[in-house]
């Protein structure tokens, strides 16, 4: 797995460099389909936030914390990303769809890179994101959304055919925005 550790409005150290590579490194006996990290480590009001993407064959793994220090504040990261590996691992073994990359990547599809504009006005619109939308399930869209910590995701309905939009409810329950068109 190839590991990118950046700093924002911070200094990485080698010795850094090599303890993030080393942890996430670790993460490989657990799913061996991971194929790069981005580690974001970035100094906001006298403490450090960690942010890292994973990238999984497709899938996009993605774990924030923060700290007093890096250490703490990447360790939080650390934790919370085995717990999604091995949620993730579990899932595919369950389902038959633990094969190949290619299995993998057919099913739930290769997440496209995100395009990001931003304009520095005022109540103005001040970022797009454009992304292609992959023919997945309804448990495929929610298990994408639970990876990325996000409360909605939009995708492509293998079965309708069709744009949803899931939501993550206040009861913690799942709900489908089926819009027609």
């Amino acid at each position: 797995m190839e590991i990118v550790v950046r700093g924002r409005n911070f200094d990485i150290s080698e010795v850094m460099r090599e303890l993030v590579t080393k942890k996430l490194s670790k993460l490989d006996k657990f799913f061996n389909k991971l194929i790069d990290a981005t580690v974001m480590l970035e100094l906001v009001r006298g403490r450090i936030k960690t942010e890292v993407t994973i990238n999984a064959s497709g899938i996009v793994i993605r774990a924030e914390g923060d700290g007093p220090d890096w250490r703490t504040s990447f360790e939080e990261v650390d934790d919370k990303l085995e717990r999604q590996v091995k949620k993730y691992k579990e899932k595919l073994t369950r389902r038959g769809t633990l094969k190949s990359a290619e299995a993998i990547a057919m099913e739930l599809g290769e997440l496209a890179s995100l395009t990001e504009l931003e304009e520095k006005e005022a109540g103005q619109l001040v970022r797009t994101k454009q992304f292609v939308l992959r023919p997945m399930t309804v448990e495929d869209g929610i298990l994408q959304m639970e990876l990325l910590s996000h409360n909605f995701f939009v995708f492509k309905d293998m079965d309708k055919n069709k744009v949803q939009i899931l939501y993550k409810r206040k009861d913690g329950n799942y709900g489908m925005i089926d819009p027609i068109y």
